[in-house]
């Protein structure tokens, strides 16, 4: 039995072709730019370009384009970082070129460290508005500013800043951030934030700045931001600042707003009820007239705790106010209380003797 010769397929020749001269000329393309880095001593990294006073040959450029093209085209995990490279290598070569063989250091403005934040190097007759304007995407000077810590708009020739690409800000990743965390204190998603970033396979990195779309900073952490102007009124609860019984330290609260002091009793009474969906009148005025206030505008005054209720004294040249949380079997109340014993800001929990509790007036 004779073994029947296979035909010579044409066909199939032609269609390995293309790959087969691909393969072919990137081959001399990178033996080509072998002998060159031989001969010049110059390799591919970034760095080799700053150790040889930035410059760039022709056919540097030429063997980074076409590392590039094939680490995306065969999807590389690098692949971005080559790009990166590439489009650096260019910006070098274009600012600086004076032949077509070496080229000086150049001056680069703009340089995209992480998609999406720039830095940018201020220039003569440069204002912050005109930065922000350059960049356009809706940019403003306080997405600016706040991604510099600056106060103002002023800036100087010279000056090195952080510029989002788009309406947002610029944030240094610190060392207990998560993207979860960051998300939602400035306004943004853990995914949007990791995918704008490029940080899907490597994750946040401390010291790090990236981009986070729309983000604005809280309040208390702009830079122009000033502390209100405390004011220190002082009570006594009916002469007698020992009279609470297991005191525990809620918290220290700033910016709880409010036609109120800030910080003071009469703040803490009125964010308890709107916490309990109930509102105090902005006319009530020091806490030592509270009671009497209330009681003309019709609410229901007495000495009766009840939980939900605010107590009230006037005792002391302000007065005292707190919030009912609790009413015990002995006839003592669990309250909660804004300013006590001289601490503005400060909220304790603690339970008022039936003693005292009686001789208090409450607010329903």
């Amino acid at each position: 039995m004779s073994k029947r010769k296979k035909k010579f397929d044409i066909k199939k020749i032609r269609q390995f072709l293309p790959y087969f001269l691909t393969g072919a000329i990137t081959l001399v393309l990178v033996f080509v730019g072998s002998i060159d880095k031989k001969n010049a001593g110059a390799t591919l990294s970034l760095d080799s370009f700053a150790e040889n006073d930035y410059k760039v040959s022709v056919d540097q450029l030429s063997e980074l384009y076409v590392v590039a093209d094939l680490s995306d085209a065969i999807g590389l995990a690098s692949a971005s970082d080559v790009a990166s490279n590439y489009v650096v290598t260019v910006s070098m070569y274009d600012a600086g070129q004076t032949s077509t063989g070496k080229i000086e250091k150049p001056t680069i403005t703009d340089v995209d460290i992480l998609r999406g934040v720039i830095v940018h190097i201020v220039k003569e007759g440069e204002t912050m508005e005109s930065i922000a304007a350059s960049v356009g995407k809706g940019v403003t000077t306080d997405d600016i500013r706040w991604s510099n810590d600056m106060k103002d708009t002023d800036v100087s020739v010279g000056d090195t800043l952080y510029v989002p690409s788009a309406h947002g800000i610029v944030y240094i990743v610190e060392d207990d951030d998560t993207a979860d965390s960051i998300a939602e204190k400035y306004g943004s998603t853990a995914t949007e934030i990791l995918h704008l970033n490029d940080l899907e396979t490597t994750g946040l990195v401390a010291g790090r700045p990236i981009f986070i779309k729309g983000g604005t900073l809280p309040e208390t952490e702009r830079p122009e931001y000033e502390p209100p102007v405390v004011t220190y009124y002082y009570y006594t609860y009916l002469g007698n600042t020992a009279s609470r019984q297991d005191i525990e330290v809620i918290g220290w609260f700033y910016g709880l707003g409010g036609p109120y002091a800030a910080g003071q009793c009469t703040q803490w009474a009125w964010y308890m009820w709107q916490q309990n969906g109930r509102d105090v009148p902005t006319s009530w005025g020091n806490a030592y007239s509270w009671g009497a206030n209330a009681a003309a505008q019709g609410y229901q005054v007495d000495h009766y705790p009840a939980a939900g209720a605010i107590f009230q004294s006037s005792s002391g040249w302000y007065g005292h106010v707190g919030y009912v949380e609790a009413v015990n079997s002995d006839g003592s109340i669990v309250a909660s209380e804004m300013n006590y014993n001289y601490q503005p800001f400060r909220a304790i929990r603690s339970t008022i003797p039936a003693a005292s509790a009686a001789s208090l007036w409450y607010i329903h």
